[in-house]
């Protein structure tokens, strides 16, 4: 798994909860900005979004929980969008590492995509 993969899984398990939770207008505007699948390259909406992901992944490994462990930390750098992570407090690690394995068992964006940005 790789950083852009990482990104983009929580963007989709984030994504789910819109469904169930319209109403709440930051969750709709982080997705807005966060959305990978807009553009064609690697990255995000709003690119900013994206860049900031990185820094927080300068100094972290993707280790065997596969990102689990980073999701609450990213969650918690988002300052401008707070208590996001509350919408992912029903996904414990297996569930996350299920989430993994469909993503990564399928055709995805990003997954030939072993840049230096996304390592």
């Amino acid at each position: 798994m790789n950083n852009f993969e990482l990104f983009s899984l929580i963007f989709l398990l984030l994504d789910e909860r819109w469904e169930d939770h319209k109403e709440d207008e930051d969750l709709g505007h982080f997705l807005s900005e966060m959305n990978p699948y807009l553009w064609d390259d690697i990255g995000s909406a709003d690119p900013a979004v994206y860049s900031e992901f990185l820094d927080f992944m300068k100094d972290k490994t993707i280790g065997e929980d596969l990102g689990y462990s980073l999701v609450n930390p990213y969650l918690d750098t988002i300052e401008f969008y707070p208590n996001l992570k509350r919408f992912l407090s029903d996904v414990d690690k297996d569930t996350w590492i299920d989430a993994v394995h469909q993503l990564l068992s399928q055709p995805h964006k990003g997954d030939d995509k072993e840049s230096e940005q996304s390592k």
